[in-house]
């Protein structure tokens, strides 16, 4: 057996890629889930300058959001919401079944079940220590 190493992989080497080529192609032969793609939605003022942004994954037909920031000058006007909307609305387009994000913040918590998320587990001491949250949404008919 040839010697073999491990180390990390920045983001723009082409591994990445390379990796989900094969990860792809795993998926479509076994039938199973393994493939995740990464998403990500801008959010930028009327001039174009970012302001803040959404990651989220697909996978399986369950969309998740991994990371959303707005940036401190542009908080408390809505956006993290506004980008909330659009994600399930691109999850809605993928044929996802369910959305769903972990927080340890609630205090859009009404907010959030008024758009139809609700919260399905708290667990104890988990990112960073502190209690997070797992909200979900389930989508009826997918487009």
């Amino acid at each position: 057996m040839s010697e073999v190493t491990i180390r990390e992989m920045e983001g723009d080497e082409e591994f990445t890629e390379w990796f989900a080529d094969l990860t792809m192609r795993e998926e479509e032969s076994s039938g199973e889930s393994v493939h995740i793609e990464d998403h990500y939605l801008v959010l930028a003022n009327e001039i174009g300058d970012w302001i803040g942004g959404l990651r989220y994954t697909l996978r399986g037909g369950v969309a998740q959001i991994v990371d959303i920031v707005v940036t401190p000058e542009e908080r408390h006007r809505g956006h993290a919401h506004r980008l909330v909307a659009a994600f399930e609305e691109r999850a809605r387009e993928a044929g996802c079944h369910l959305a769903e994000f972990w927080t340890a913040d609630l205090s859009a918590e009404g907010e959030l079940i008024a758009m139809g998320w609700e919260r399905i587990m708290r667990r104890e001491d988990y990112f960073g220590g502190d209690t997070w949250y797992l909200m979900e949404k389930r989508f009826g008919d997918t487009l």
